[in-house]
């Protein structure tokens, strides 16, 4: 399989058995840029598990987890989202 390194264009063959493809992460975090902190590469910086640095605002997923970037743990992370969205939520109005 010939492959090409991206940032110096240079091209080599590789011998291989299997392939894995991946469609690559690139956050799409710009549109809220206003809003939360972003790391180097784009992904919402977090903390205390969602929260973002404007109150109400929660960020879950792919956009926000550079590490595992894998469904069941954007699903996972959304979960904690919503719990903290609601829990946000609540104390608004108490």
């Amino acid at each position: 399989m010939k492959i090409e390194n991206r940032k110096t264009g240079e091209q080599s063959e590789l011998e291989i058995d299997g392939l894995f493809m991946a469609i690559g992460h690139i956050p799409n975090s710009e549109i809220f840029a206003d809003y939360v902190d972003t790391d180097e590469q784009g992904y919402i910086k977090v903390q205390d598990f969602t929260r973002t640095r404007t109150p109400g605002v929660f960020a879950a997923g792919d956009i926000a987890d550079p590490h595992f970037r894998q469904a069941v743990t954007a699903a996972g992370m959304g979960c904690q989202a919503a719990i903290q969205a609601q829990r946000y939520l609540e104390e608004l109005e108490a």
